[in-house]
């Protein structure tokens, strides 16, 4: 699959590929082989998985050839999971990517208390995806259909495929343990200060909830930013970066996927603050976050626009 793909972009740049050869092909190979997934626009988390053939197929427009069939996509819940070095989650996003191409994005804040005890669903990733994904689903009362995971690591060379992300801050912010050192207003991020926006939280007003806000500024942004010119570029810089649950058909997933994703943004609410045993977390109403859940992915929901601090 990685020499397929590879071989995909690198014929692609050269305008001599059919994309709809390379579809036939995958179809025929994505049974015997786990497909490779990637984040398309929306996935700080967070960002979307998508193939990285039928990104380049889907945004590389040839006049000379018409572009495969594939069966109209439903909708699905992914999960998008943004890991530290040792497989804590620090970003954690349930999307709902409708038929359309439009996203609803829920940020759940990583202090979210396991029940009654004072494990955090932040650390539940460590023992793999099938424990974080049922706490999930308890949690909101949404299914998952499929998971998408990457290191937040990688979201510097992401930021750098695309040119840069534009965000907006409240204020100026320096910051010696995240590295970032960005002055106020609209601005383009790529490299290190991507990787610091997104990972700061001391010294901001409200800490974990204002990284939360700017995960979704990021995605925002970086789905803004996914052209025709620099699909291919993006895929390279991904590729072999992400894991997928191995029963997801990317390829009808990605198919929705023909123009500027569009996206609501919302917070899960999870109330004050609340110590156990000497630490502090979040214990959401359940009924409350179902509800909300609901109405966010139902469009009932406003989303969340502006700068962020």
């Amino acid at each position: 699959m990685n020499d397929l793909i590879r071989q995909a972009i690198a014929a692609e740049a050269e305008e001599r590929v059919d994309s709809r050869t390379v579809l036939a092909e995958l179809h025929k190979r994505k049974k015997a082989r786990r497909p490779l997934g990637m984040i398309i626009g929306v996935a700080t988390l967070t960002v979307a998985a998508a193939a990285a053939t039928v990104v380049v197929q889907t945004a590389v427009h040839k006049t000379d050839a018409t572009p495969a069939t594939l069966p109209s996509p439903a909708a699905e819940n992914v999960l998008l999971i943004g890991t530290d070095d040792v497989n804590d989650t620090d970003a954690l996003v349930l999307a709902r990517f409708e038929a359309d191409g439009s996203v609803a994005v829920i940020s759940l804040p990583r202090d979210i208390y396991l029940g009654s005890t004072r494990d955090k669903i932040n650390g539940l990733y460590r023992g793999g995806p099938r424990a974080l994904t049922d706490e999930v689903q308890h949690l909101t009362g949404a299914r998952v259909d499929h998971f998408a995971a990457i290191k937040m690591s990688e979201f510097g060379r992401i930021a750098t495929a695309v040119g840069g992300v534009e965000v907006c801050l409240n204020a100026a912010t320096k910051d010696k343990n995240s590295g970032a050192d960005l002055p106020a207003g609209k601005q383009t991020i790529s490299g290190d200060q991507a990787l610091a926006f997104l990972r700061q939280r001391h010294g901001l007003p409200d800490g974990d909830a204002d990284r939360t806000k700017r995960h979704q500024a990021f995605l925002t942004g970086l789905a803004a930013k996914i052209t025709k010119d620099n699909a291919a570029a993006l895929a390279r810089a991904v590729s072999g970066t992400i894991e997928t649950d191995q029963g997801w058909d990317l390829l009808g997933f990605a198919a929705r996927f023909q123009g500027p994703v569009k996206i609501r943004t919302a917070t899960l609410p999870v109330g004050d603050v609340v110590q156990r045993g000497g630490v502090s977390g979040f214990a959401p109403d359940p009924a409350q976050a179902k509800q909300f859940v609901e109405d966010q992915f139902g469009g009932k929901a406003a989303t969340q626009a502006g700068c962020v601090n």
